[in-house]
């Protein structure tokens, strides 16, 4: 449990340097993602001597077919992730991510017999169905292109995560978040073709110090993935998104809460705190 929150929190951290180093700081998508994925691999390849582990013996073309789509899907959804919060406002980007834990329960539910844990499911719907009611404004739901991109990197997020829980059963998280990252890279690098020259020192250790709180987050999820399960992980880190929505109201003041979101907010905490103590 203490894993998914920190994981939660180092999130939170994660996507508010993240923003700043797309939006303010003017970094190109097409320079940023390559080199934030570069730091990933070496940063977490650090941690192999110590935590990484490989069974080999279980490997077959099973469990090779789910790390390929893995591998498929974590490149689209990170492209439109990363594209998407660099034009949405940080709230509405959150907001829209909001929607992943539902769909991530419910992937779990269809494809993970193991996770069927109904009372949980009924949290996630709850928080979500919290997360739905402030988008609804008047007779309809408000979405842009740029909502629609954000959606479908949801989306394809969420099912990662049931790729991810199958491949944990022939490697420790490390193994897989660095073999994942480390080929990410090299798809990015063959992409985008970046020009690192075009980035400052300066943005270069902002990146590289969002990069370790990604390694920190994303692995310490990849144990809890590995240890509570899919739905109880997801509950938590709902903590990550909460963060990140109350600090663009506080600090940034893109857009004062309404009285929709500061009913999804209390929601939120409640499904949270449910899940923590049952």
């Amino acid at each position: 449990m203490l894993s998914a929150l920190l994981a939660s929190i180092s999130y939170a951290g994660t996507v508010i340097i993240d923003k700043l180093s797309l939006s303010a700081r003017k970094v190109p998508v097409k320079i940023f993602v390559p080199l934030v994925f570069i730091f990933l691999a070496g940063l977490t390849a650090l941690l192999l001597p110590k935590f990484g582990a490989l069974n080999l013996d279980k490997i077959n073309l099973y469990y090779i077919f789910i790390f390929l789509a893995m591998i498929v899907t974590a490149v689209i959804w990170n492209a439109y992730y990363y594209r998407s919060l660099e034009a949405e406002s940080l709230h509405e980007f959150e907001l829209i991510m909001l929607l992943s834990p539902l769909v991530t329960v419910i992937f779990a539910a269809i494809f993970l017999p193991s996770e069927r844990d109904w009372i949980k499911i009924l949290i996630g719907v709850i928080a979500s169905a919290a997360f739905v009611f402030t988008k609804i404004k008047k007779d309809h739901i408000v979405i842009s292109k740029t909502t629609k991109t954000t959606l479908l990197a949801m989306l394809l997020m969420s099912l990662e995560a049931i790729f991810i829980k199958i491949s944990l059963d022939i490697m420790s998280p490390v193994t897989l978040y660095f073999i994942r990252t480390f080929i990410v890279a090299i798809v990015f690098l063959v992409m985008y073709r970046p020009n690192f020259t075009k980035i400052v020192p300066a943005t270069t250790l902002l990146v590289l110090f969002t990069s370790a709180l990604a390694v920190v987050s994303m692995v310490l999820k990849f144990y809890g993935f590995k240890e509570l399960g899919i739905v109880e992980t997801t509950i938590i880190l709902l903590l990550g998104p909460l963060l990140v929505q109350l600090y663009s109201f506080f600090l940034t003041k893109e857009k004062s809460l309404s009285k929709r979101e500061n009913l999804c907010l209390a929601v939120v905490i409640g499904c949270i705190l449910f899940s923590l103590l049952r």
